[in-house]
């Protein structure tokens, strides 16, 4: 049986993930044959299985990231997680999967698709930086500790900036899941057929984003563009002493060289019980138009093996991610490893202890890419204090509104 593959993982994720395809290969020699192929950027990866889909050619298996989800479900060519494990029970147990990556690719209930690579936002630190200003960094498990802090540091040091972030779209859903908020309605578009509109001018929503907008309008913040590398490499340069980024910039910082840093919990502006971090990353597909009953099988044993303990263990060693499977909390080598990694061990902690709720499963809706290439500009336009923020934010909801209608209108919802 032969299962094809398509994904956008490139540099030592990808290298890590066609290795684990290879280890499987070889335990299933003669049975099944995986034949895993690299599209490009998941923007090209998605954008061919799309044309895969109008000309009936898809793959058995497709990695895609988070903000494909609500498409890959209207799409309506996959076979939901949900039903291939109740098909397969002695495979993968989709109660091992950590509940804040289950939460994200579930609609109505049931899980669409299996979590492969999850990453997080950190706040990351300078530490020589905060300890000159004089910064108790217990206060900034807050937005308004860090806030403070940022002020604090650019005052003892006006060299030195007291933050980045990104200004890619991920960062404004941050904020608004740590305020404990939906980023649209209803529910995050969990429910029913998806979201119907963006919600971004809401107090706490505002609020959030109105704390970052004046760091930067007031100097205190560095702007670095949409590019998380812009971002990382200030930061690894001095430039900055606190830096938003991806969990995956904990692999960027070891390579620039950069020593004297700690990686720190994201800061909520919300209830602990409601609000955290939204969740990144890629997840497994099975395919159903037009691939056999038994392909879909050979798929879902790929994806169980993908998904283990022990394949996770590794592909979070080797790519920075972190493993969705629980059972990796029960490794000793994995516990090893956090000893001596501390950033991965404030990693696996947040991710443990973030709340499965409506806030942080995200916006599920297949006009994700649209409604974020209509957000960024206008926050951008705040953020460097050309228009105010209330109007940002009000012409970023509507643009983003038209957005996902014009969706549901192409999709006959």
């Amino acid at each position: 049986m032969t299962v094809s593959l398509w994904h956008g993982l490139g540099g030592p994720a990808g290298e890590a993930f066609q290795a684990e395809v290879d280890v499987f290969n070889e335990a299933n020699r003669g049975k099944i044959v995986v034949k895993a192929s690299f599209q490009g950027s998941y923007a090209d990866a998605i954008a061919k299985y799309t044309s895969a889909v109008r000309n009936g050619d898809t793959p058995s298996v497709m990695v895609t990231n988070d903000i494909t989800t609500g498409y890959l479900r209207d799409a309506e060519q996959t076979v939901s997680a949900e039903a291939m494990a109740a098909a397969n029970p002695k495979d993968l147990d989709l109660g091992k999967l950590r509940p804040a990556a289950r939460n994200y690719y579930t609609a109505d209930g049931k899980l669409l698709a299996v979590p492969l690579n999850t990453s997080m936002p950190l706040l990351y630190v300078n530490d020589k930086l905060l300890a000159k200003a004089g910064v108790d960094r217990s206060t900034l498990g807050t937005l308004s500790g860090v806030d403070a802090a940022a002020r604090r540091i650019h005052a003892a040091d006006p060299s030195v900036k007291g933050i980045d972030q990104p200004f890619d779209d991920w960062w404004f859903e941050q904020l608004t899941a740590a305020a404990g908020e939906p980023f649209c309605t209803p529910d995050n578009g969990r429910k029913g057929d998806g979201a119907t509109a963006l919600s971004l001018t809401g107090d706490a929503q505002r609020g959030a984003i109105g704390t970052m907008a004046r760091l930067y309008t007031d100097g205190v913040a560095l702007d670095t563009g949409t590019d998380g590398n812009a971002a990382l490499t200030a930061f690894a340069a001095g430039k900055t002493a606190m830096m938003f980024n991806s969990s995956g910039a904990i692999g960027g910082l070891t390579e620039a060289g950069m020593k004297g840093y700690s990686a720190l919990p994201y800061p909520l502006s919300g209830s602990k019980s409601s609000a955290g971090a939204a969740i990144g990353g890629a997840a497994m597909w099975v395919d159903q138009a037009g691939h056999s009953a038994a392909e879909q099988v050979a798929s879902w044993k790929l994806i169980s093996y993908l998904a283990s303990a022990e394949v996770q263990e590794r592909f979070a060693r080797a790519s920075g991610y972190a493993p969705i499977n629980t059972d990796v909390d029960n490794s000793a080598t994995w516990q090893a490893f956090l000893a001596k990694n501390t950033s991965y061990a404030v990693l696996a902690k947040q991710f443990a202890d973030t709340p499965a709720t409506t806030a942080t499963s995200g916006c599920l809706s297949g006009a994700m890419q649209g409604v974020r290439d209509v957000v960024v500009p206008q926050m951008q336009r705040a953020f460097s204090g050309k228009i105010s923020l209330d109007s940002a934010l009000k012409a970023a909801e509507n643009a983003a509104t038209e957005k996902i209608q014009d969706y549901r209108k192409q999709a006959g919802q």
